[in-house]
């Protein structure tokens, strides 16, 4: 028997999927705020595709000399690995995207539940900066 890994890929979403990156993130465990408008997406947000298929996503957002990656969602009902080798992807295509538009360090949240990503994260080469309570300010626009 040969083994075989799935074909994983990452990409920039297009300007026309604010709708499935939206769904992706309501799926796979980020916010489910039906009042978020998911139309603006580009150039923001990275689609993992599995075999063709979209099955994670995460949002990049540049800035100098910090940028921010943030809400990473990957589908649960995927296999350990394949699960591992995607949100790997997803994370160093993010921090990749800021890195080219200018960013000398990025900045990201870990929900505190979730201890294992701390330790993921650390063997990855990032260093914890302390513990505190994410925010939130809905801005309307009139």
């Amino acid at each position: 028997m040969i083994a075989t890994r799935s074909a994983i890929t990452v990409r920039l979403a297009l300007a026309d999927e604010g709708p499935l990156v939206g769904r992706l993130v309501a799926q796979h465990g980020g916010p489910q705020w039906d009042w978020l408008d998911w139309t603006q997406v580009y150039p923001y947000w990275l689609i993992g595709e599995v075999e063709g298929v979209p099955r994670g996503t995460i949002m990049a957002v540049p800035g100098v000399p910090f940028g921010r990656v943030e809400f990473l969602c990957v589908d649960a009902t995927l296999s350990h690995r394949q699960k591992a080798v995607l949100a790997r992807d997803l994370g160093y295509a993010a921090i990749a995207s800021c890195q080219l538009m200018g960013s000398q360090a990025v900045l990201s949240t870990v929900n505190a539940p979730e201890t294992g990503w701390d330790r993921i994260a650390t063997r990855r080469g990032w260093v914890n900066m302390g513990t505190g309570t994410l925010i939130l300010k809905r801005i309307t626009h009139e």
